[in-house]
């Protein structure tokens, strides 16, 4: 394939997240006309010269609040339309957009002499073609959610129109919620509605999640952390009870460095998936108590019982009307290592089991860059912590935290997503940046091992996860003759 035919890939998966047809314009939602016709017909409802008294003016009222309400349902109704109709705007000039940038790619290409070096020379064309599809995408994506904002809005006040706000009496969510809110887990911070029903269960899940890896119950907070991890549940509605995919390994103990958690998460509700698609975000900003099941992608180094989780969360597609639709779930690939001082490299890759097949496996000249979470970690020990070195994608954020034995804890690093908004899987996930001291960090790794035979050093053993009836277990390192370990 062609870095022209691998454009126009590309160039088609964008183009047909902007649908297909004439967008909706707002008419058909705007009937405020026939709102307002109906509010003057009420006002002319009002009681007459001959009907007074008591019965008459609480009628009188009445009518007077039914005819506001028609009103303000007109001009809601009005706004309704107003927006839906800019946000038809917005994808006719993104498709407008993406089919000059088209044009101008193979305009370009086209001038471009046949010869050995034209293949190298239609290189940079492509990437500036890529670059300003991801910018139209990108910018368009930000002007439909400040309308898709203006229209919550829009459906807030509707919403308030009804709930019978004006007798004083509050909505039946309202009141529900107080008795909520005393319904708490406790480990993390209150669930969101609609997940407390199973959360009576939650605390034995962990200890039976910990026991069958540890063949006893969690004792100390260090445990209590690593079993909700194990968890094998899930506790979103939204989820339909499809388990997360939960992965170990058992490394070598250091004690007092207690446990890491990482969390790569979306911090908006939604993000584009395919085109025309969907999927949940966590809706959440970064959170030192963040719960292991919300999270895209979940690590675990527990540092005291020498164990490694890697659990992938189930994805939630959105149905056409915005709720939640089909789940999936995504097998998470890993490998480890682990030097003698303690540290741990973890290289991983977890797509979305939504994500088309040519996301995962692009073309070239995208074939070493696909759209799947993944990164290369090392995490050191050292006497103040943990220190995380090496690189991941700029898709989605990510959250370090270390809790210690003694019951304290540190955030250890913070890596935003470089796109904060639904356009973040498309333009973000094929790049990748540095953390910390970046890729010098694998060198203790790549020669930390030893051939006895040849009396040379060569890269520690990757070792893959396994399952948590069976986890894998990091093996043993030769050491030069003389050595002995620490």
């Amino acid at each position: 394939m062609s870095a022209i035919d691998a454009f126009l890939v590309t160039w088609s998966r964008a183009r047909d997240t902007f649908g297909s047809g004439a967008p909706q314009t707002g008419e058909t939602f705007d009937q405020s006309g026939y709102l307002q016709n109906l509010e003057a017909t009420a006002h002319t409802a009002a009681p007459g010269v001959h009907w007074s008294g008591g019965a008459a003016s609480a009628y009188d009222g009445k009518n007077s609040a039914h005819a506001q309400v028609i009103g303000q349902l007109a001009g809601l109704d009005k706004r309704l339309g107003s927006h839906v109709t800019e946000s038809a705007q917005v994808v006719s000039a993104g498709r407008r957009n993406l089919d000059s940038i088209r044009s101008w790619v193979l305009a370009v290409a086209q001038s471009v002499p046949a010869g050995p070096k034209r293949a190298q020379l239609l290189v940079p064309i492509v990437q500036r073609g890529l670059d300003r599809v991801g910018e139209v995408v990108s910018s368009s994506n930000n002007e439909l959610n400040a309308v898709g904002a203006k229209i919550r809005q829009v459906g807030n006040e509707y919403a308030r129109l009804g709930v019978g706000e004006s007798d004083g009496k509050k909505a039946p969510e309202e009141e529900k919620g107080k008795e909520d809110r005393a319904i708490q887990t406790v480990d993390f911070k209150r669930a969101p509605p609609g997940q407390t029903e199973d959360l009576s269960n939650r605390r034995q899940n962990q200890i039976d999640a910990f026991g069958e890896v540890f063949g006893r119950g969690p004792s100390s907070a260090t445990d209590w952390q690593t079993a909700a991890a194990l968890d094998p549940h899930s506790y979103d509605p939204d989820t339909d009870r499809v388990p997360p995919e939960i992965t170990v390994v058992r490394i070598r103990p250091v004690p007092g460095q207690g446990v890491v958690r990482v969390g790569q998460w979306i911090e908006q509700r939604d993000v584009i998936s395919a085109p025309w698609k969907r999927d949940f975000g966590n809706t959440r900003p970064a959170d030192p108590n963040f719960d292991p099941a919300n999270t895209k992608v979940t690590t675990y180094i527990d540092y005291e019982n020498g164990l490694v989780v890697m659990r992938q969360n189930p994805s939630v597609e959105l149905t056409p009307d915005g709720g939640p639709g089909q789940v999936k779930v995504g097998i998470p690939e890993a490998v480890v290592q682990q030097t003698d001082d303690g540290a741990v490299r973890i290289k991983y890759d977890a797509a979305n089991p939504f994500a088309p097949h040519i996301a995962k496996d692009p073309p070239w000249p995208m074939v070493n860059n696909p759209w799947r979470v993944n990164g290369d970690l090392v995490f050191t020990p050292t006497a103040d912590g943990v220190r995380v070195d090496g690189t991941c994608t700029d898709y989605p954020s990510m959250e370090v935290y270390q809790d210690f034995p003694d019951g304290s804890s540190r955030t250890v690093l913070i890596d935003a997503a470089i796109a904060g908004n639904s356009t973040g899987p498309m333009v973000n996930l094929p790049q990748h940046h540095e953390v910390g001291a970046g890729g010098s960090a694998f060198a203790p790794f790549d020669s930390g091992g030893w051939n006895p035979d040849y009396d040379v050093p060569i890269p520690l053993p990757w070792t893959e996860f396994g399952t948590t009836t069976d986890p894998s277990r990091l093996p043993s390192i030769p050491l030069p003759p003389g050595v002995t370990p620490v």
